[in-house]
């Protein structure tokens, strides 16, 4: 059984000798999808989200299908199991509203994401504190209502923070930065982790918001691997060898994080590793299976499962 995304590389005799099935976007159920993540939320927090979600999410979804300017070309399902990673502890209708357009709008341009925004707020009748800063608007857990991102300079900043030796830049939350920083913290917090893309143009800072989130972490290590067009799967498990000790279980070995609860790998400029003549990476396929299935095949081709390791 072959799985592939087009036929693009397959010879006429292989299509002439093989049955195929096409599954479609049309195919995919997105209630079931919506219905299934809400089962693996509690039980109280599921019954709260399931009329805004009935009410809400299915209409901006298809705002952002109708689009079809996504950043990053990704699938139906990836569309949407983002938009729900946002929604979780959600607990007020402002609050949905805010992590609504953080989710469905994560892969859009600032544009797009800022009209977005424009149509959720209006559609679940929520007031935004200043109509002209959509996208700095977050909600306050503490004061219980929409706030604004606002300029956040740290106390003191001395000429030595400013210098390589020091091991990390300082970072000035200005509004921009803060509400990038929202757009991808949940997906570090332990209670919501998944392992997500980074992407942005070359020096736009996206290593600097990653380290500055890295070191808020608590019980958490950052293994980093520099990607070259070089870069093989073989780099990637020399590093998880180097960081975990393998376990045996009921379902075979295991990789654990040696020193800590949750091991982050940090891959970057993933997209350097050069792509084989049919135009696949693969680093990328085994990156796609890791995600998908929580392990890999090792070199006698025995199951390996990843426990509290995240890609980053």
């Amino acid at each position: 059984i072959f799985e592939s995304h087009d036929l693009s590389c397959a010879s006429p005799a292989t299509v002439s000798r093989m049955g195929m099935i096409f599954l479609s976007n049309e195919d995919t159920d997105v209630k079931a999808l919506v219905s299934s993540w809400l089962k693996q939320q509690p039980e109280e927090e599921g019954k709260r989200l399931v009329g805004w979600l009935e009410d809400y999410f299915h209409s901006t979804l298809k705002w952002v299908l109708d689009k079809d300017d996504l950043v990053v070309e990704t699938s139906l399902v990836g569309l949407v199991l983002n938009g729900l990673s946002h929604l979780s502890g959600v607990t007020c209708k402002e609050e949905f509203a805010c992590a609504l357009y953080r989710g469905l709008g994560a892969n859009l341009s600032d544009q797009l994401r800022g009209d977005l925004a424009k149509m959720i707020f209006h559609s679940m009748h929520v007031m935004p504190p200043d109509s002209k800063r959509l996208l700095d608007t977050y909600y306050s857990p503490q004061s219980g209502r929409l706030q604004l991102y606002e300029l956040d300079v740290p106390d003191a900043i001395a000429v030595d923070d400013l210098s390589s030796q020091s091991g990390s830049m300082p970072l000035i939350r200005t509004p921009e930065v803060q509400r990038s920083l929202a757009m991808f913290t949940t997906w570090l917090e332990p209670e919501n982790r998944q392992p997500f893309i980074l992407v942005g143009p070359e020096g736009c800072g996206k290593s600097l918001l990653l380290q500055h989130c890295f070191r808020e972490l608590r019980s958490a290590q950052v293994a980093t691997v520099h990607c070259s067009s070089q870069t093989t799967p073989q780099h990637v498990l020399q590093k998880l060898s180097q960081m975990c000790m393998v376990i045996s279980s009921n379902t075979g070995r295991v990789y654990r994080p040696k020193d800590c609860e949750c091991l982050i790998l940090y891959l970057k400029d993933l997209n350097l590793p050069r792509p084989d003549k049919w135009g696949t990476s693969q680093l990328i396929a085994f990156l796609q299976q890791v995600v998908t299935y929580q392990g890999f095949y090792d070199d006698q081709l025995e199951w390996v499962g990843l426990e509290g390791v995240q890609l980053v």
